[in-house]
C-alpha cells in the first residue's frame, strides 16, 4: 500500500532548489495555453454583453443585470468557441501527456522544461487521438450522473502517464492498464485529490485579492497563482503512478518492455 504523507515528502524532495521553479514554469506555460481561449472568450463575452440598471424605492435601491444572449449567439463567439475545441483537441491533449512525462522524468532527476513539449515530436497522433477518446468516454459517463463521471475519471487518470513512458501505446490498452492499475484504489485517489483542498482555498484566497486589485487581468493572474500549488500536486501524482506502475510490472500486469523501460528481447 502507499501512504499519501510519504508521496508527498518524494514530491517536495523532487522539486527541490531550482527544479521547482522549472516545473512552476511548465505548469503555468500548460495552463495559460489550456486556458487562454477561455481567458479571450470571457473578455470578448463581458464587452458584447448588455447591462440593464434599474432604480427603486426599497431597501436595495439600486441593481443592474447583465443579458449574455446577444453575446453568445455572435459569429465571434461561435469561432472563438470552436477553436478553443480545436486547440483542446490538438494541443491541450498531447500536452497534458508531455506534463505528465515531465514530473515523472523530474522524479529521477531530469528537469528539462522543454519535455513539456516532447509529445508534439514523439507520438502525437496517438496522444491525440488516444486522450480524445478517454475524455469522451469520461464525458459521456458524466452525462449519466455526476458519481458516474468522477469513477471514470478516477479510472483513467493514468492514462496521459502510460503515455508519456510510452508514446505510442494503443488506446485502448492504455486504458486498460489504468483500469487495472486503480483497481482498488479509486477511494485512496480521491482522498489523494481532496488533501490538496487546503492548498487550493488558500489560492483561492489570493486571486480573490489580486483580482479586486488588478481588475481585467485577474483570470491570468489566477491561472499563474493555481500554478505554484498544481506543481506540488503533479510531482505527488507521478510519486503515486510511479509506485503504481512499479508494483503493475512486479504483479505481471505488464512488462518493463511495454513501457519502454528496459530494451526488447
Amino acid at each position: 500500500m502507499w501512504d499519501r504523507s510519504i508521496l508527498k515528502s518524494n514530491a517536495r524532495l523532487a522539486l527541490s532548489g531550482s527544479k521547482y521553479w522549472t516545473a512552476f514554469a511548465a505548469c503555468v506555460v500548460a495552463a495559460l495555453i489550456s486556458n487562454i481561449f477561455t481567458i479571450i472568450l470571457g473578455f470578448v463575452i463581458n464587452n458584447m454583453s448588455h447591462v440593464s440598471y434599474s432604480y427603486n424605492y426599497g431597501p436595495n435601491n439600486y441593481g443592474y443585470s447583465i443579458d449574455f444572449t446577444d453575446a453568445l449567439r455572435s459569429p465571434e463567439v461561435k469561432w472563438l468557441s470552436l477553436l478553443e475545441i480545436l486547440v483542446t483537441i490538438l494541443v491541450v491533449f498531447p500536452l497534458s501527456v508531455g506534463l505528465s512525462r515531465f514530473f515523472v522524468h523530474n522524479r529521477f532527476g531530469d528537469t528539462k522544461f522543454e519535455t513539456l513539449f516532447s509529445s508534439f515530436k514523439h507520438g502525437y497522433g496517438n496522444s491525440v487521438g488516444t486522450m480524445f477518446v478517454t475524455y469522451l468516454i469520461t464525458v459521456l459517463w458524466s452525462m449519466l450522473f455526476v458519481i458516474p463521471g468522477i469513477i471514470k475519471s478516477l479510472q483513467y487518470w493514468l492514462v496521459p502517464f502510460l503515455l508519456s513512458d510510452n508514446p505510442n501505446m494503443s488506446g485502448s490498452r492504455a486504458r486498460q492498464l489504468s483500469r487495472m492499475m486503480t483497481d482498488g484504489e479509486k477511494g485512496a485517489i480521491f482522498v489523494l485529490y481532496l488533501s490538496f483542498i487546503g492548498w487550493f482555498f488558500l489560492a483561492a484566497i489570493v486571486i480573490e485579492i489580486v483580482g479586486a486589485l488588478c481588475g481585467p487581468i485577474s483570470m491570468l493572474a489566477a491561472t499563474v497563482i493555481t500554478s505554484f500549488v498544481t506543481a506540488y500536486v503533479q510531482a505527488t501524482f507521478a510519486e503515486l503512478y510511479i509506485f503504481l506502475r512499479d508494483r503493475a510490472i512486479q504483479c505481471g500486469m505488464m512488462r518493463p518492455e511495454e513501457l519502454g523501460l528496459a530494451p526488447q528481447a
